[in-house]
């Protein structure tokens, strides 16, 4: 199965029996544990393989066509078998001479008219990239650090903000409403983040056309890891706003959520690896507390702050049956904090 699948009409077995037949050899004899006997010679390969579905079965194919592979070493009939291949060839320009311009990669069969004719066209035209929708629910924020200095009663605080969008494009951003005059970290939100975007299963990858300047004529698409990327800001009314903390979920691995703020740590960011992940692609919807980090003046991560946010991933299809609004917007709009 797959894209190089077998595509001779005759099968490795049929063609090994065939050539031991022609040739007056002995064999093929296929014993136990892989093993398969020609003449005095003995091979070995796999037996089991795995069939579309992820099923493992028993099949001599592969047995047969390692003894194929080897055919020169069988005595007297041997010889060197064309082996099944995709050919690669290099594209050149006479302007150019010497210089490859690419490849091309292809398979150049020839089948012998009298047998049977070999099994269907394969389709290989590529891959269309799917529709979906990411919403993303930002409930709270807690342990935000505090940067203002409250100028009478000299109190620190923050007036936060949370950012979001999908990696590639920035120009999508979206920013929570401002949660002012913080005082302990906390921040209440119940405000949600709409993201389209077109995805290709196979290459876990977002699609993304655009125009590589306003000059060019047509667009160019170019292939981006699936990430999320969630900030938080203090707002500033006269000077620009503060960065405080960021973190970047890769949607098909990313560590599942803290139940509590408080088992919300900063191990979710520096020890991803060992943590459980999961991914939205086959979870669909997951909740939970994940870390805000910065790094500090010796360069290392430190916790800045949580976030309680709900992921909810839908198909073209299912969003376009239930569309929700961006912010606390209707239709099925979020009630105020």
């Amino acid at each position: 199965h797959g894209y190089n699948v077998w595509r001779d009409p005759m099968k490795p077995t049929q063609i090994l029996a065939k050539l031991c037949k022609d040739g007056k050899l002995d064999g093929p004899h296929y014993g136990p544990a892989g093993r398969v006997k020609v003449e005095n010679r003995v091979f070995m390969a796999p037996t089991e393989i795995e069939d579309e579905n992820g099923l493992k079965r028993q099949t001599d194919e592969h047995l047969a066509l390692t003894v194929l592979k080897h055919w020169e070493e069988i005595p007297k009939a041997g010889c060197k078998l064309v082996p099944e291949h995709v050919e690669t060839r290099p594209l050149l320009h006479p302007d150019k001479p010497g210089i490859e311009q690419g490849r091309i990669e292809m398979w150049v069969d020839m089948f012998p008219k009298d047998m049977t004719a070999p099994g269907p066209a394969l389709d290989i035209s590529p891959r269309r990239p799917k529709k979906f929708e990411l919403r993303v629910i930002v409930w709270n924020t807690d342990e935000v650090v505090l940067e203002d200095d409250d100028i009478f009663t000299g109190e620190k605080s923050s007036d936060i903000f949370v950012r979001g969008w999908l990696k590639g494009q920035q120009e999508d951003k979206q920013d929570t409403d401002v949660h002012y005059h913080s005082i302990t970290g906390e921040g209440n939100f119940n405000w949600r983040y709409v993201y389209p975007f077109d995805y290709l299963m196979a290459e876990e990858k977002i699609v993304i056309s655009k125009k590589e300047s306003m000059f060019a004529w047509d667009e160019t698409e170019y292939k981006i890891p699936a990430r999320l990327n969630l900030q938080v800001w203090d707002a500033d009314h006269f000077s620009a706003d503060d960065f405080l903390g960021a973190i970047e979920l890769d949607l098909n691995r990313f560590p599942r959520g803290a139940k509590t703020a408080k088992q919300c740590t900063l191990e979710m960011v520096t020890n991803q690896g060992e943590m459980p992940s999961i991914s939205i692609f086959k979870q669909k919807r997951i909740k939970g507390w994940w870390p805000f980090v910065a790094r500090n003046e010796d360069d290392e991560f430190e916790l800045t702050g949580k976030v309680e946010a709900e992921l909810h991933l839908l198909t073209g299809e299912e969003a376009e049956r239930s569309p929700v609004g961006e912010g606390r917007n209707e239709p099925d709009p979020m009630e105020k904090p």
